[in-house]
């Protein structure tokens, strides 16, 4: 009896020992495997988080879309900009021939039915050329502002497209790097490996995003300048039609009486 209840001694110390090492197994194993991070916080942040999942790739679309749309607006204004100026490097020196003349109505031929601001500009003068000098001014300075906002129309699409590429770039780079730390943190088994890879696709947003603003940039500080330049022209044929104006002497009496003659002998 005193035998049996040893044997019983022992058994139950092995099994209380060998319970021992198997929790202690089983937190060493808890301690050096990767835990999987339960998503918590609040709602909002659950929310932003899920909004940073998603809109990686859809900033790369959004850029995407962008270069095309700068594309297509840089088309167009190089071809608008090719056809503003069709009268040529001597059409000053026939208009003063014309003007110095008196001939109003052949200064007129030059520009009828032509396209551009210079020609728009300088019908606006000769078709109110009778009205005076200070009349013809201010018509011709209103024409030259409706001309200059017609050049400019969506170059203002472009340089916002160049001043903010970049920048959605970097946003969609740091959606990207969130979404690779955050696949780390859900990794059970995958190490440093997992986050470089997402990085490195992250920052393929910030480079598309300089891609796409640089001939942005380019494209419209080149047509801003050859829209003032086009400007610029259209204003020295202007002071040219306000010179030969301003030659023709006025009645004190009766105003513009001597420019209607002038313009209506033109016209004859």
């Amino acid at each position: 009896m005193h035998f049996a209840q040893i044997t019983q001694w022992i058994v139950t110390q092995a099994e209380t020992a060998a319970e021992a090492a198997g929790a202690a197994g089983a937190a060493a194993a808890s301690a050096t495997a990767p835990m999987a991070v339960t998503p918590g916080g609040s709602a909002m942040e659950k929310a932003l988080m899920g909004v940073a999942m998603q809109s990686h790739t859809t900033i790369l679309y959004l850029l995407i879309f962008l270069s095309v749309l700068s594309l297509a607006i840089g088309i167009e204004k190089y071809i608008q900009y090719r056809r503003e100026n069709p009268l040529g490097e001597g059409f000053k020196a026939e208009l003063v021939k014309l003007l110095d003349k008196g001939d109003v109505k052949g200064a007129l031929r030059l520009v009828d039915g032509v396209r551009g601001i210079k020609a728009a500009v300088v019908r606006e003068g000769l078709l109110n050329f009778h009205e005076g000098p200070f009349v013809m001014a201010e018509l011709m300075d209103g024409r030259t502002v409706i001309e200059r906002d017609r050049l400019d129309k969506r170059l203002i699409i472009l340089g916002t497209i160049g001043n903010n590429a970049p920048f959605i770039g970097l946003l969609g780079t740091v959606m990207g790097i969130i979404k690779a730390f955050h696949d780390l943190a859900m990794a059970t088994m995958q190490g440093p490996q997992t986050v470089m890879a997402g990085i490195s696709e992250a920052l393929i947003a910030t480079a598309v995003g300089l891609a796409v603003a640089i001939p942005a940039v380019v494209a419209f500080n080149y047509f801003k300048a050859r829209g003032k330049g086009l400007v610029d022209d259209a204003i020295s044929a202007h002071n040219i039609v306000m010179a030969f104006a301003k030659r023709v002497p006025q009645d004190d009496q009766s105003g513009a009486h001597k420019m209607d003659k002038l313009y209506n002998q033109s016209q004859a």
